[in-house]
């Protein structure tokens, strides 16, 4: 009573702590690997025509699926489409009447006023004059689509991010012209050590981390081929519940090894000082006792310690950073599978 009183001053009430119970649990061993979001579309968009580009869309410019980000000039696109529709109608004039020379002649020589030789040369002409037709026809159809091919549109929801040419420049055809990339359903690109294949095609999210927050991530692909040098396999996961930008980096944790049945606190129970890791402890007679541990592996929110504590054990998680050995507490929330549970999402 009289340690009590030199902690406190006399008449002081004792600290509040939060506690939760020390635990058996089955976790597994992680290691944590570099990461960034990505999007499922990145793309250069070029041009498909030549010609001058007179309308190009801002960076920064939130675009949807079929709007035009890009035009391009098509005033001599309009009129190679007035000479090839000119002859599309030429061509089946032509064809009309040697249609109607071949019914002529046909009945000329059923008469036999008109030689076969003839009618066999109209029927060829008439024949060839077909071939000019349809070539005609695929003329102005491509036209047409190079006329469409002057607005070009974007081929999914997404956000300029590039200008890669400049309004009034000449561009070939092939020249790329805007880069957009796509800002919805995006994915996080990770690499993991090849040897973790196994555990996690048992897994159906993993742990992540960032500047922005932490959460877990739904595993969306294994890519199970290594690179020779750094033995690396790519993982994708899905970060459609995130609300995180292309290119942020992020940390994920990758089981390497069997999982494990292990006393396991939250990490808030650790408390570093001088002489070491440690936690405290409350018994029977709500006194605080200090306990050196050292620590495992780690699971989320959760951590192995090994020590001189075991499951059920009173292990405080909020209060802990001025406390003394034997000094009395007041335990303030003792909800302890509540906070545990939310250390585990965490």
């Amino acid at each position: 009573m009289l340690f009590q009183l030199s902690v406190h001053g006399q008449g002081a009430p004792p600290p509040s702590v939060n506690v939760v119970h020390a635990e058996m649990r089955l976790i597994s061993p992680v290691s944590w690997v570099s990461g960034t979001v990505v999007s499922r579309n990145n793309s250069r968009l070029a041009a498909e025509v030549s010609g001058r580009l007179k309308k190009l869309a801002e960076l920064g410019s939130r675009v949807k699926k079929g709007d035009i980000i890009a035009q391009i000039d098509e005033v001599s696109l309009k009129n190679i489409r007035k000479e090839n529709a000119a002859n599309v109608k030429s061509a089946a004039a032509k064809l009309e009447f040697l249609e109607s020379e071949v019914k002529r002649k046909q009945t000329l020589a059923k008469k036999n006023l008109s030689a076969i030789t003839d009618l066999d040369k109209t029927i060829s002409l008439r024949d060839a004059s077909h071939g000019d037709l349809i070539a005609a026809q695929a003329r102005l159809a491509q036209s047409d689509q190079n006329l469409a091919y002057t607005r070009l549109k974007a081929p999914f929801n997404g956000i300029v991010v590039e200008r890669l040419s400049n309004q009034g420049e000449y561009v070939e055809n092939g020249t790329a012209i805007i880069r957009l990339v796509e800002t919805q359903n995006l994915e996080a690109s990770a690499f993991a050590p090849i040897t973790a294949y196994r555990f996690l095609n048992q897994t159906l999210s993993l742990a992540i981390e960032s500047p922005l927050g932490k959460g877990r991530a739904k595993i969306k692909s294994l890519i199970p081929v290594a690179d020779r040098r750094s033995h690396l396999m790519e993982v994708r996961l899905d970060m459609s519940d995130f609300d995180w930008p292309v290119g942020l980096n992020i940390k994920v944790a990758v089981a390497n090894g069997k999982a494990k049945r292990v006393l396991t606190v939250p990490r808030d129970a650790l408390v570093l000082r001088r002489e070491g890791m440690s936690v405290f402890i409350v018994d029977s007679k709500n006194i605080a006792q200090q306990v050196t541990v050292q620590v495992g592996m780690g699971e989320g929110g959760l951590v192995e310690i090994i020590g001189k504590v075991k499951a059920g054990d009173k292990v405080i998680i909020r209060g802990a950073e001025r406390l003394q050995p034997g000094q009395a507490v007041s335990i303030k929330d003792n909800n302890q599978q509540l906070i545990l549970d939310k250390s585990s999402q965490e």
